[in-house]
């Protein structure tokens, strides 16, 4: 039997309604696997929810309140948007986007630099291809928050679903407006979305991370002030890389004896990890939920092709005479989903830096570079006393924060008072 009520009050976690004393209908506890939220007779969102409290009121009515269950990530963000606007009508949450605004603005913010646009200008065709499909069509693997004021764009902040069960956080940038912070009320805007859709299965979300350069002092006070003050690698981690555009060498280059690269194996990956948790003790490798290739599962990929974009991540190690030296991680995406590339790079864990020469290393990362479709392949090293060592001449260097979102309350938390932000 359908049955339909009024609501009385909505958020992005839970709604109330009323129903009359006697009726009965919704009892304390019950799920509802099968739920419409209609709004102004059009837009509809489903989601499956359960009635968690039953409580009366004046003149025989009763309030029952829901919480939402699940809900999948497109009606989570029409319903975010919704609300958003209620609020501040100049908030959007994964709207069409004029892409030609959204260029301009990243020029203006400064976002787009002379030397960053020399880098893209040779894949503007794929770029622009690539951006009409993300930000008209809007597709599941990426979310994106504006706040604009008659169709110009003065504050951005995106993200994507970099890994199997992490999302990113890229491309904020603002430019000046009146009596606002646009940079800060995207990045409240991206905080509340996380802040309950972390809970939604159908997010398919366990950690945030985010790139960012030491030296920009506004997300080192946002992302690795909140790193510093948890005090636990497990709550919050941040891990220093450096960055090394390689250019693409011949292939025929060939290892010397005794060296091989191939596909990571089980045991490789668990020496990765014994590594990792060593020297860090931080969040990254779980975050980027690196497999061996027998075990790896392809949902992400699967995710990405559906959406009409690829997605690829494989590990391979190089050893020599059988004991694991490095390992290698191919990170590879559409050209522009980050401007950065840094879903098109290469990720190096170096393991036994003393027994690995940079020549040979340089060899195994050539080898990998013939899949990729850019000239000058990004390349990030880990730890960086290996990179001091060896003395490779990296560019710069980044931070990867990421943050278990179990405690993104505290993080929430850390946000409002540290940067005075209100939650209404």
């Amino acid at each position: 039997k359908r049955v339909q009520f009024e609501v009385s009050d909505i958020s992005t976690s839970g709604f109330s309604v009323y129903e009359n004393d006697g009726e009965g209908t919704l009892m304390a506890g019950m799920i509802i696997p099968d739920m419409v939220i209609t709004f102004a007779h059009s837009m509809k969102m489903s989601c499956s929810a359960q009635v968690i409290y039953r409580l009366r009121e004046d003149r025989g009515l009763v309030r029952c309140g829901f919480a939402i269950l699940d809900m999948g990530i497109q009606d989570y963000s029409r319903l975010t948007h919704l609300l958003s606007c209620a609020m501040d009508a100049h908030s959007h949450v994964s709207t069409e986007v004029d892409v030609d605004a959204l260029w301009e603005f990243f020029f203006k913010s400064g976002f787009i630099y002379p030397k960053k646009y020399g880098l893209i200008q040779s894949h503007r065709e794929s770029f622009k291809e690539t951006y009409q499909k993300l930000y008209q069509q809007c597709p599941e693997v990426a979310r994106h928050f504006t706040y604009q004021q008659n169709g110009r764009i003065y504050g951005h902040i995106a993200m994507v679903r970099a890994y199997e069960r992490t999302w990113m956080i890229h491309h904020h940038a603002a430019t000046a407006l009146e009596h606002k912070r646009a940079g800060l009320v995207v990045l409240k805007q991206i905080m509340h979305y996380l802040n309950d859709m972390h809970r939604l299965p159908s997010s398919k979300m366990d950690y945030v991370m985010s790139y960012f350069r030491p030296e920009n002092k506004f997300p080192e006070r946002v992302f690795g002030g909140f790193a510093r003050i948890s005090g636990d690698p497990r709550t919050c981690s941040m891990d220093l890389f450096s960055y090394l555009p390689y250019t693409r060498l011949s292939l025929s280059s060939m290892l010397p004896k005794g060296w091989e690269l191939g596909e990571s194996t089980e045991m490789d990956i668990w020496e990765l990890n014994r590594f990792y948790t060593h020297r860090s003790g931080g969040l990254l490798l779980d975050a980027m939920a690196l497999e061996w290739e027998d075990s790896r599962g392809r949902s992400l990929e699967t995710d990405f092709m559906k959406a009409g974009f690829f997605r690829k991540q494989r590990a391979y190690s190089l050893r020599r005479d059988g004991r694991l030296a490095a390992v290698l991680v191919v990170d590879q995406s559409d050209l522009g989903f980050n401007l950065s590339e840094l879903l098109n790079d290469i990720k190096i864990f170096v393991i036994n830096g003393a027994a690995l020469p940079w020549h040979i290393l340089s060899i195994g990362v050539s080898r990998l570079t013939a899949d990729f479709r850019m000239h000058r392949v990004p390349v990030l090293f880990y730890p960086f006393d290996y990179v001091e060592r060896e003395e490779i001449p990296y560019e710069k260097q980044y931070q990867a924060w990421v943050l278990n979102v179990r405690h993104g309350a505290e993080y929430m938390e850390y946000m409002r008072k540290k940067f005075r932000i209100k939650y209404e």
